[in-house]
């Protein structure tokens, strides 16, 4: 099969996410989800593609929300950012999974070190405290991740549908800033257990909606939610072994339609907004109603068990 053939839906997919999120605040990674299954992605490829098209595209974002050259990175300034290319160099030989993921690790790092020297120290957590919560999210993504091998193949299209519906739900009850603000820290938690099972990441509706009391992890949580996600990720390849050149395209998409329309703008005060609640609904139950089958999307295997090399 001629390969431009099978990665050209993916980059269409991706800018279609991007650009469709843009106008009608539904979040990205939900409208990425609902193509992915209705294209027949089993639950495992799904996992996989979504993590990773999460952890590429929000370091599309942020790294253009937070400019940083080599003479201003904090970790590794300067010239000592070889180390982190030899490195690169050395686990893509090893395993092209890897060194990618590597690399992007390696930028995010730089990235949220900016953010998190730029926060006002007398309200910022301890880096210990960042670790304690990234730690916890991450287990509460690799809790996600495990749990998908338990769900019937032919009805995990019902719980991406109803993790959809219920995000949608929350937040219409978040409306009111002053409620729920010491479950806020749970539902935070809980959303990233919504991450590992089906690669939703409603950072951007939750940071919309954050509380009139914010709590350290509510600061922190794009930090916190990418640092589980890449955990998850590294799991996901591990139970499932394969490498999706799809979801790398998407993201490719996305970050063009990033680049040219922005990211959806949310506002921080008042309820969130109804029309969005009300488009994000009618989606999941337009979905829903489709009933898509898992045949399985096309996939780039890492390995197999005669130790090929990546094909489609």
């Amino acid at each position: 099969m001629d390969i431009f053939s099978v990665i050209l839906p993916f980059l269409m997919y991706g800018l279609m996410s991007a650009v469709f999120a843009r106008f009608t605040g539904i979040n990205m990674s939900m409208y990425l989800l609902m193509i992915f299954l209705y294209m027949g992605a089993k639950p495992g490829e799904t996992i996989v593609a979504m993590l990773l098209f999460n952890t590429f595209t929000y370091f599309t974002v942020y790294s253009q929300q937070h400019v940083m050259t080599m003479k201003t990175f904090i970790i590794f300034p300067g010239v000592k950012f070889i180390i982190p290319l030899v490195i690169t160099l050395g686990l893509a030989l090893l395993s092209p999974f890897l060194g990618i993921v590597f690399f992007v690790v390696v930028f995010l790092l730089e990235i949220f070190a900016k953010i998190y020297t730029s926060m006002n120290k007398k309200i910022r957590p301890t880096k210990q405290k960042l670790v304690q919560m990234s730690a916890v999210a991450s287990v509460c993504v690799l809790v996600g991740v495990f749990v998908i091998q338990f769900i019937p193949e032919q009805y995990y299209y019902l719980v991406a549908g109803a993790a959809i519906l219920l995000l949608t739900v929350l937040m219409w009850i978040a409306g009111d800033r002053r409620r729920l603000e010491s479950q806020w820290d749970g539902i935070l938690y809980a959303s990233t257990f919504i991450t590992g099972l089906v690669g939703i990441d409603a950072t951007d509706w939750l940071m919309s909606m954050r509380r009139a009391n914010q709590s350290m992890l509510a600061r922190c949580y794009p930090i916190v939610i990418n640092a589980a996600s890449i955990v998850g990720l590294i799991l996901a390849y591990g139970m499932y072994r394969y490498f999706s050149v799809g979801a790398l395209f998407a993201t490719i998409g996305a970050s063009i339609g990033i680049r040219f329309f922005g990211v959806p703008e949310y506002s921080e005060r008042g309820v969130f907004s109804r029309v969005t609640i009300a488009l994000a609904i009618v989606a999941a139950l337009i979905f829903l109603i489709s009933q898509p089958q898992p045949t399985g999307i096309l996939a780039v295997p890492v390995s197999n068990e005669s130790g090929g090399l990546l094909h489609f």
